[in-house]
């Protein structure tokens, strides 16, 4: 009886075991997930995989739904195979998924479930995304990462390892923050008399307003809809001169203090030398208020902005359906008309509605992605603000890839000075990824190559939002729903 009871034990941890790696699993067990896309749905994606990597259109719809696959393989192995599971990333230069498992094998049967899996590459690794993800909280917690923090720790999936990134600008603003006052005060006293303060008039602007083009375009949108991310947002600077920046995505709070309340994302830092309390203005419009709830140290660079009143609440957002936009442009002609993303016979916008929104850890090396922006220059766009992008620059959307991620996400798209804040989506599924902080490199005028632009996580903007207000109960997201 005593053999009998202990071979029933082990036949029941046999089992256990088996069910805990998966063993039972096959090609049979593991449905596929595999999504197909509409080639005119993701145009702007194919063309930039097509110009930059020499492959067909049929080549390059596979490989951004191997994207969209990609997406949901990691969901399911972060929640059947997370002991084993080390992340993932798309290998454009060989069309390839990337999958990074402690034990390859363990991935096989849900590598099956695909269409082609010759398109999905195993590399063994040490350590688990689970193991990583922990070694990254408990840094965290030591170097007391958060918004104000010099140190912030990251998961790197291509290295397998974390890396702690030191923001060594915002040790020298600590210690600048606390003299800048008292320098300025001595220099102005050590000049004997010579040195008087003064207030500045601020001029009035001369930009014209409300240019008409009889579409939306990014820089003219004026009773073309609702707010959408990629139009252009004019800001009054103290000296009086303006600046411009572009509108990210529509966020909507909830409960608390700010229950149902419409905001417009952009880039923190576009609010610096501003208080002046001079509305936002888009196309010589008032639209939102000079100041909301903002940052602006990387990766926590955002401004959520209110509206400047009800009347302009209704007219850019609650009073219009589709409140879920990103504005794609394209456009002929100049030095930048962009191989990428081709126009035809004549310069077009179209909508891109955003259905949802990306953590960081499922924006992945290699993926395929497009922002939109307003960057330019009074030479070729004589009736709008000069935001400082040099000519031969112009407005609108471009596609690029993923470099890599950290505490950001580093692409290898081209930006200028004036594009901060503009959204960074995904055609493939149609989400909202971050918004535009800067660039690694002093670049005027048209695009070169080399480009490395960071953005700003959707989520860390949102999750910091709902954090700095948790005191009044609301929270904040991306407007995905049909009407908001």
């Amino acid at each position: 009886m005593r053999r009998a009871r202990r071979l029933g034990a082990l036949a029941v941890s046999v089992l256990a075991a088996a069910t805990a790696l998966g063993g039972s699993a096959s090609a049979e067990t593991v449905q596929s997930f595999h999504t197909s896309l509409d080639p005119a749905s993701v145009r702007e994606s194919v063309r930039y995989l097509v110009e930059n990597y020499r492959v067909s259109e049929q080549e390059a719809l596979r490989r951004l739904e191997l994207q969209t696959d990609g997406g949901k393989l990691d969901e399911l192995l972060r929640r059947d195979r997370g002991a084993e599971y080390g992340g993932m990333w798309l290998d454009q230069d060989k069309g390839q998924l990337v999958v990074a498992m402690t034990k390859p094998a363990a991935a096989e049967p849900y590598l099956r479930a695909m269409p082609a899996r010759s398109s999905v590459r195993t590399q063994q690794v040490e350590h688990s995304l689970q193991q990583l993800t922990a070694a990254k909280e408990r840094v965290a917690a030591k170097v007391g990462a958060g918004p104000d923090a010099v140190y912030l720790p990251s998961v790197s999936e291509s290295e397998n390892r974390v890396v702690l990134w030191e923001r060594d600008w915002v040790a020298r603003e600590k210690i600048a923050a606390a003299t800048e006052t008292n320098t300025a005060q001595r220099a102005a006293a050590e000049e004997s008399g010579m040195v008087v303060a003064r207030v500045l008039k601020n001029p009035n602007a001369l930009a014209t307003p409300n240019v008409d083009l009889g579409f939306c375009h990014p820089l003219y949108c004026t009773n073309y809809g609702p707010m959408r991310g990629g139009l252009r947002l004019d800001m009054k600077r103290d000296d009086g001169t303006w600046g411009g920046c572009t509108s990210g995505f529509n966020l909507r709070s909830t409960g608390g203090g700010f229950p149902g309340k419409g905001w417009v994302l952009t880039a923190g830092h576009c609010m610096r030398t501003k208080t002046n309390n001079t509305p936002t203005q888009h196309n010589g419009n008032d639209v939102l208020q000079q100041h909301g709830i903002e940052k602006s140290s990387y990766p926590y660079d955002y401004a959520a902005l209110p509206y400047v009143n009800d009347a302009a609440s209704t007219k850019w957002l609650e009073g219009q359906t589709g409140r879920n936009r990103v504005l794609k442009y394209c456009r002929n002609g100049g030095m930048d008309s962009n191989g990428d993303t081709p126009c035809g016979a004549q310069a077009t916008s179209v909508d891109e509605y955003i259905t949802g929104a990306r953590k960081l850890a499922e924006i992945k090396a290699g993926y395929v992605v497009c922002a939109s922006g307003t960057a330019s220059s009074k030479v070729n766009y004589p009736d709008s603000v000069d935001s400082g992008a040099g000519a031969g620059y112009l407005v609108g959307t471009r596609c690029g890839r993923v470099l890599s991620t950290d505490v950001g996400i580093n692409t290898d798209l081209c930006a200028r000075p004036g594009d901060s804040g503009g959204p960074l989506f995904s055609q493939a599924d149609h989400a909202a990824l971050g918004i535009l902080v800067g660039n690694q490199q002093s670049r005027s005028g048209p695009c070169q190559a080399g480009e490395l632009n960071n953005y700003a996580p959707i989520e860390t903007i949102t999750t910091d939002l709902s954090e700095r207000i948790a005191s009044q109960g609301s929270t904040f997201a991306v407007i995905t729903t049909p009407n908001g």
